[in-house]
């Protein structure tokens, strides 16, 4: 597995956003910016991009409680508690 620095912190070439503000580069496959304004979403407000590329770039909005339950899954994954959902007994 490579380290962070394995590739320069910038926007990816086959990002599209390119009115997000880039903040990090994960391999060339993975990639998060900021939006440039909230977008209203189901009663709260995106905020970030999150771009993943396969054969295609599928791209995500989120905002901090979808980054939260991404966190869950993750702690579900790789079993460390990184997530306040993982301390509340919501980790079953």
């Amino acid at each position: 597995m490579g380290t962070t620095n394995s590739f320069k912190q910038e926007r990816p070439f086959w990002c599209g956003h390119l009115d997000c503000l880039f903040l990090r580069r994960v391999m060339d496959s993975l990639c998060g910016g900021q939006l440039p304004s909230p977008e209203p979403h189901e009663g709260d407000l995106n905020t970030h991009h999150i771009c993943i590329r396969t054969d295609t770039v599928f791209d995500l909005q989120v905002n901090f409680s979808d980054l939260d339950w991404f966190r869950w899954v993750f702690d579900a994954l790789d079993g460390k508690k990184t997530s306040g959902l993982s301390s509340g007994g919501k980790n079953s």
